[in-house]
Protein backbone atom coordinates (compact mmCIF):
# COMPACT_ATOMS: atom_id res chain seq x y z
CA UNK A 1 0.00 0.00 0.00
CA UNK A 2 1.26 3.26 -0.87
CA UNK A 3 2.16 5.91 2.12
CA UNK A 4 2.15 2.91 4.79
CA UNK A 5 4.90 1.58 6.80
CA UNK A 6 6.61 -1.66 6.46
CA UNK A 7 7.39 -3.28 9.64
CA UNK A 8 10.97 -5.12 8.69
CA UNK A 9 13.00 -1.45 8.78
CA UNK A 10 11.36 -0.78 12.52
CA UNK A 11 12.73 -4.21 13.91
CA UNK A 12 16.30 -3.63 12.19
CA UNK A 13 16.52 -0.51 13.21
CA UNK A 14 15.70 -1.63 16.94
CA UNK A 15 18.07 -5.11 17.00
CA UNK A 16 20.85 -2.27 16.22
CA UNK A 17 19.65 -0.09 18.96
CA UNK A 18 18.86 -2.33 21.39
CA UNK A 19 20.87 -5.78 20.71
CA UNK A 20 19.39 -8.78 21.51
CA UNK A 21 16.55 -8.07 24.12
CA UNK A 22 13.74 -10.17 24.74
CA UNK A 23 11.30 -7.00 24.19
CA UNK A 24 12.71 -6.07 20.88
CA UNK A 25 9.36 -7.55 19.23
CA UNK A 26 7.41 -4.46 21.39
CA UNK A 27 9.55 -1.91 20.97
CA UNK A 28 9.75 -2.17 16.77
CA UNK A 29 6.29 -2.77 17.25
CA UNK A 30 5.55 0.45 19.20
CA UNK A 31 7.62 2.74 17.06
CA UNK A 32 5.82 1.50 14.60
CA UNK A 33 2.51 2.27 16.04
CA UNK A 34 4.26 5.74 17.24
CA UNK A 35 5.07 6.77 13.33
CA UNK A 36 1.67 5.23 11.84
CA UNK A 37 0.04 7.45 14.14
CA UNK A 38 2.37 10.67 13.28
CA UNK A 39 1.28 10.04 9.36
CA UNK A 40 -1.92 10.37 10.50
CA UNK A 41 -1.30 13.54 11.88
CA UNK A 42 -3.05 16.24 9.03
CA UNK A 43 -1.27 18.95 11.53
CA UNK A 44 2.35 17.55 10.78
CA UNK A 45 3.80 18.83 7.42
CA UNK A 46 7.04 18.07 6.86
CA UNK A 47 6.93 19.07 3.60
CA UNK A 48 9.40 22.07 1.97
CA UNK A 49 8.85 23.71 -1.56
CA UNK A 50 12.11 23.58 -3.96
CA UNK A 51 12.84 24.36 -7.42
CA UNK A 52 14.02 22.00 -10.04
CA UNK A 53 14.81 22.86 -13.64
CA UNK A 54 12.22 25.96 -13.28
CA UNK A 55 10.03 23.91 -11.48
CA UNK A 56 8.63 24.18 -8.48
CA UNK A 57 8.24 20.95 -6.39
CA UNK A 58 6.83 20.24 -2.95
CA UNK A 59 9.15 17.67 -0.94
CA UNK A 60 9.50 15.36 2.02
CA UNK A 61 12.12 17.93 4.75
CA UNK A 62 14.55 15.63 5.37
CA UNK A 63 15.69 18.77 8.18
CA UNK A 64 11.84 18.35 9.84
CA UNK A 65 12.63 18.41 13.23
CA UNK A 66 10.51 14.83 13.84
CA UNK A 67 12.15 13.27 10.92
CA UNK A 68 15.56 14.60 12.20
CA UNK A 69 14.92 13.13 15.78
CA UNK A 70 13.72 9.83 13.86
CA UNK A 71 17.28 9.83 12.11
CA UNK A 72 19.22 10.46 15.33
CA UNK A 73 17.37 8.06 17.44
CA UNK A 74 17.34 4.89 15.61
CA UNK A 75 18.44 4.32 12.11
CA UNK A 76 18.95 5.96 8.20
CA UNK A 77 16.07 2.65 6.96
CA UNK A 78 13.56 4.52 9.24
CA UNK A 79 14.24 7.53 8.88
CA UNK A 80 14.07 6.45 4.69
CA UNK A 81 10.72 4.49 5.49
CA UNK A 82 9.17 6.87 6.69
CA UNK A 83 10.09 10.06 4.38
CA UNK A 84 9.33 7.95 1.38
CA UNK A 85 5.43 6.72 3.54
CA UNK A 86 4.99 11.03 3.75
CA UNK A 87 5.72 11.49 0.04
CA UNK A 88 3.62 8.49 -0.66
CA UNK A 89 0.59 9.81 1.29
CA UNK A 90 0.80 13.63 0.10
CA UNK A 91 1.26 12.29 -3.64
CA UNK A 92 -1.85 9.72 -3.04
CA UNK A 93 -3.90 10.69 -0.40
CA UNK A 94 -3.61 14.82 0.64
CA UNK A 95 -6.31 15.26 2.41
CA UNK A 96 -7.15 11.62 3.99
CA UNK A 97 -3.53 10.56 4.91
CA UNK A 98 -4.47 6.72 4.30
CA UNK A 99 -2.55 4.29 2.57
CA UNK A 100 -3.95 3.95 -0.78
CA UNK A 101 -3.62 0.64 -3.32
CA UNK A 102 -1.51 0.84 -6.10
CA UNK A 103 -0.76 -1.96 -8.74
CA UNK A 104 2.52 -2.25 -8.69
CA UNK A 105 5.00 -4.42 -11.15
CA UNK A 106 7.37 -6.34 -8.78
CA UNK A 107 9.64 -7.32 -11.54
CA UNK A 108 10.45 -4.01 -12.24
CA UNK A 109 10.14 -2.12 -8.79
CA UNK A 110 7.58 0.39 -10.26
CA UNK A 111 4.57 1.42 -10.51
CA UNK A 112 2.90 -0.83 -12.91
CA UNK A 113 0.99 0.77 -16.22
CA UNK A 114 -2.90 0.09 -17.24
CA UNK A 115 -2.01 -1.66 -20.12
CA UNK A 116 0.37 -4.16 -18.11
CA UNK A 117 -2.29 -4.53 -15.32
CA UNK A 118 -5.08 -4.89 -17.66
CA UNK A 119 -2.47 -7.39 -19.39
CA UNK A 120 -2.18 -9.43 -16.04
CA UNK A 121 -5.85 -9.41 -15.60
CA UNK A 122 -6.41 -11.22 -19.13
CA UNK A 123 -3.51 -13.47 -19.15
CA UNK A 124 -4.82 -14.78 -15.18
CA UNK A 125 -8.30 -14.85 -16.50
CA UNK A 126 -7.04 -17.16 -19.64
CA UNK A 127 -5.58 -19.95 -17.50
Amino acid sequence: MMGSLEELPFKYACRIKYGNEDDLEAKASVLLSVWQKQLKNPSWRPFKTVEVDGKTQVVVDGDDAKLMQLRNEYDDIVFSAVKVAVAELREYSTAERYPMPELWNFGEGRKATVVEALSCIFNHLKK
